[in-house]
């Protein structure tokens, strides 16, 4: 009988890791067409992004409509893979297993 929970435990695990990798790969890919969708007049390598593209995620006003729902998808892929790994630490750590 206990072999069935340690069964069902390592396949929640599993499930749970493997939808991390899956929400964190969906964050990079939002992200990147995030970037793609900032407004006409920005400069991505200028001073309006403090020469690094990425900050575009962090101001919505140098964003597209389409880049606001990418960046939107993003910050929700990031908070599940947070979720994700948090949560299964935490559960580590409680239960002892995390030494």
């Amino acid at each position: 009988m206990s072999q069935i929970f340690v069964g069902a435990a390592l396949a929640v695990f599993v499930a749970v890791w493997l939808t991390a990798l899956i929400t964190l790969l969906a964050c990079v890919v939002y992200a990147i067409k995030t970037v793609r969708c900032a407004r006409p007049g920005i400069k991505l390598w200028g001073r309006d992004t403090l020469w690094n593209p990425a900050n575009v995620l962090l101001s919505s006003d140098m964003l597209t409509e389409e880049g606001l729902r990418y960046r939107r998808k993003c910050f929700i892929s990031l908070g599940i893979f947070v979720v994700c790994v948090g949560g299964t630490l935490l559960l580590a750590a409680i239960t002892g297993q995390l030494r």
